[in-house]
């Protein structure tokens, strides 16, 4: 049996959406195990009305402690051998059991990984892996850096595991990376992995502001420092002591670059705010040690841009960002 464990949170509007596709399962051994979160709106009572209606969906509750503790509580509480995490405002094929467990089956295979339509704005952006295939762990070091970088490791949903290998639970102390580390950690108990260029949930983006203060900016700076040395560490345990981290490096210097570009949309912070941000990130020992000379980054307007972010021009940045903001937003305009 796979158990699909689902957390909720806030989740009426697209609950249904989500639900509905997870019984359309052409696989029928299943069982869906929503974990309501303290939800303040009426998705505990959409959760019990599917679950008086279908017997393979189970409702469970935790007091607002967090997306992990929903999914921790939802594997603990699995019967299933396999398991399958979605999120409430995404949906999946109706075949991927079917298909993830088919994979896994004739593969001999610990983990199977997907491909997944990127839905943002209403545009669906295919996202496929670069190579289907089957590795060892002695094949998976030449795999590891491309699904990393192409982001195929930091979420749960494009993924069938075996509960009997889910030795650590989803870190719940921290608000970034936990699910990288969950999937870190999952690797490193999974002899056989299988990659798939099949694509299954749609991963729903809506253009949410953020909101985040500067506090929490600098913290996430820190936290996400941290998520790259184990990133860093895990790799070199997989290829070797001596193994080059430089596009693991790269990725993370490519995520602050995200942070400083999305400034210029953020209207909750003043110019001298973001300003601030922007010399501290720039400033900061770890990025400065990450962002090094021969870095390279495959997008212009990031080359262009941490171009001056390495000088600690922020002025020239800040002047930057909002050039690149008023180009998406005439592009936005002319897509309709």
């Amino acid at each position: 049996m796979i158990s699909i464990v689902v957390p909720v949170y806030k989740s009426e509007r697209t609950l249904h959406r989500c639900v509905d596709s997870l019984l359309r399962q052409t696989y029928s051994d299943i069982e869906v195990l929503l974990v309501v979160d303290g939800s303040p709106d009426h998705s505990a009572e959409i959760c019990e009305e599917y679950a008086d209606k279908d017997a393979r969906v189970r409702v469970l509750y935790r007091h607002n402690e967090g997306v992990s503790q929903a999914r921790n509580r939802g594997v603990q509480a699995a019967g299933g051998e396999y398991i399958c995490f979605v999120d409430s405002d995404d949906f999946i094929e109706a075949n991927t059991c079917a298909r993830m467990l088919e994979i896994m089956d004739a593969e001999c295979s610990d983990l199977v990984i997907a491909g997944f339509h990127h839905i943002y704005l209403g545009r669906d952006v295919k996202k496929c892996p670069r190579e289907e295939k089957t590795y060892t762990r002695q094949t998976f070091p030449a795999a590891f850096l491309d699904l990393y970088e192409d982001g195929f490791l930091n979420m749960p949903w494009n993924k069938l595991f075996k509960k009997s290998l889910i030795r650590e639970g989803f870190p719940h102390d921290l608000n970034l990376g936990e699910d990288l580390l969950f999937n870190l950690a999952y690797l490193q108990q999974a002899p056989r992995i299988s990659v798939t260029r099949e694509m299954f949930c749609h991963y729903i983006q809506e253009d949410k502001k953020n909101t985040l203060s500067t506090r929490r900016r600098a913290d996430k700076l820190e936290i996400a420092s941290r998520i790259c040395d184990r990133t860093k560490a895990f790799y070199r345990e997989l290829a070797g002591p001596e193994a080059d981290c430089t596009r693991i490096d790269g990725k993370f210097v490519k995520e602050f670059l995200d942070e400083v570009e999305g400034l210029a949309f953020d209207d909750d912070l003043t110019k001298a705010e973001k300003k601030q941000l922007i010399t501290s990130y720039s400033r900061n020992a770890y990025m400065q040690a990450a962002n090094g000379p021969d870095l390279w980054l495959p997008a212009l307007d990031y080359r262009i841009i941490n171009h001056f972010f390495r000088q600690g021009n922020t002025e020239a940045v800040y002047v930057l960002i909002y050039l690149r903001k008023m180009v998406v937003q005439l592009v936005r305009k002319i897509r309709g």
